[in-house]
Parts: C-alpha cells; sequence; structure tokens
C-alpha cells in the first residue's frame, strides 16, 4: 500500500531559503517581544514548535531562555544545532511532527510563530496543535500563536506574486476557498535552470476563528494584537499575534 505524503513533509527542503527574507535584526526584536508577553526570564523554559531553522530558538537561548526546538525537518534541526555549537548556545532538539509531541506540564511558554499552522486538512489535527501547546505547558504558562490573517489576504488578495532570495527566484500563483478558507499555492522556485514546482493548501483563519480553537484548546485571558506594538487587530494587518494561557490549578 503507497502512502501519499503530505505537502509539508518535501516542500520545506525548497523553501528553506525563503528565511532569507527575515533578517536577524527582526527576528531579535520577536524573540524580546516573545520574552516580554509570556514573561520569560533568565532560566524559563520555552518550546518553540515548530522552529524551523531556530530563528527564534537562538535569539531566545542567547537572552538565558532554556529552549526546546521541535521540527519535522531533520536539516533544520542540524542546522540549528552547529549554530547553537558554534555560539555557545545549549537547545534542547526534538525532531517530531508537532501533532505529535507529548510534553506535560513542562514549559513556561511556548510558541508557533510565522504561519505554521493549519497544515492539515482535518480542522481536528489542526486543534490537536493547539492541544498539544496547551498540555506542554506548566498551568499558568502562556501560548503565542503568530498566523497570517485571514481578513488582510481578502482585502489584499493577489493572484500571483515573486520574490528573490539567497539566488533563488520563487514565484507563487494563488487562488483562494471561500468555502473552506484554504489559500492554495503554487510555488515554483527557480535556481540554476532548475526549477521545482510545489503545491500547498494552507488553511487560513480569521480572529474569531482561532479564539474559538484556542477556548476548546483549554486556552484562557485569550488577546490578539495586529503588530509587536499591540495595536488593535484589523483587517490592514497581515498578522495576527494572539496569545493564551492555560489555567493556574485552584
Amino acid at each position: 500500500m503507497t502512502t501519499t505524503k503530505a505537502w509539508w513533509q518535501d516542500f520545506f527542503i525548497d523553501f528553506r531559503p525563503v528565511f532569507g527574507l527575515i533578517t536577524p535584526q527582526v527576528s531579535a526584536r520577536q524573540a524580546r517581544y516573545i520574552i516580554k508577553k509570556l514573561h520569560l526570564r533568565p532560566g524559563s523554559t520555552f518550546l518553540d514548535c515548530p522552529c524551523g531553522v531556530g530563528r527564534i530558538s537562538l535569539p531566545l537561548a542567547r537572552q538565558g531562555i532554556r529552549v526546546t526546538g521541535v521540527d519535522f525537518m531533520p536539516s533544520y534541526l542540524e542546522e540549528i544545532r552547529k549554530l547553537a555549537d558554534r555560539r555557545g548556545l545549549k537547545i534542547n532538539l526534538v525532531q517530531a511532527d508537532m501533532r505529535r509531541i507529548n510534553f506535560k506540564n513542562q514549559f513556561d511558554g511556548a510558541g508557533n510563530i510565522w504561519t505554521s499552522f493549519g497544515f492539515f486538512d482535518k480542522e481536528s489535527d489542526n486543534l490537536l496543535v493547539l492541544k498539544k501547546a496547551y498540555q506542554a505547558l506548566k498551568p499558568g504558562g502562556k501560548f503565542l500563536l503568530h498566523v497570517i490573517n485571514r481578513d488582510w489576504i481578502i482585502a489584499h488578495y493577489e493572484a500571483r506574486g515573486w520574490f528573490e532570495t539567497k539566488g533563488v527566484k520563487v514565484l507563487e500563483e494563488r487562488s483562494f476557498d471561500y468555502r473552506t478558507s484554504t489559500l492554495h499555492g503554487l510555488w515554483r522556485f527557480l535556481k540554476d535552470g532548475r526549477e521545482v514546482v510545489r503545491e500547498v493548501p494552507l488553511r487560513i483563519y480569521s480572529y474569531h476563528e482561532l479564539d474559538r480553537m484556542f477556548e476548546a484548546a483549554g486556552f484562557v485571558d485569550i488577546q490578539a494584537f495586529g503588530t509587536m506594538k499591540d495595536e488593535p487587530l484589523t483587517r490592514d494587518h497581515r498578522f495576527i499575534h494572539i496569545f493564551g494561557t492555560k489555567p493556574k490549578k485552584k
């Protein structure tokens, strides 16, 4: 019996150069924002899931946060390991599907950053990602989900776009399914005369949907902002920063 690979199992091999679009300065600002909003301090524990190439894990570790990074991509984890060793940083790295982690009451804070959500066909699986983050937190721990804003996508929709980074030209053709709120992208990666094409179906969300999902996962004190300056969220904000807290034991 042949098992069909999920799109995300191969897509991030070719996606790697796209991380270069975000400067180290922006990543450092995001890390400081996480420290502030999640009330972290040196010695606090943080779950970065998925952690990608360590864009957030590394600057957090530099600030004395005890980071555990989880990602499905072994090559990403190896890249983090080498950078951490070079910089004298310690990061616990775990290769896993974010639906399959089984941490319990271990972390002061957790984050899912840069639209690493909505990957799965079953909505129950996307909700499971939130439930696993909730399970991983200590009582009183806080979680940040940072994702593209569906309302911004609708207001600023473009059927195609392109950019170049790290010597790779990336073209994306898009279509939007209004019934399922799924953004279908056909990504073309071109380098040295070679083209790789990947199909990406990404479920995207409005705040009210995420608010309900956070509640279903068990979070309380749910808040969302449009920027790292905590501006009230509108359709003109490209990203949603939504926070939830795991209740303290009574």
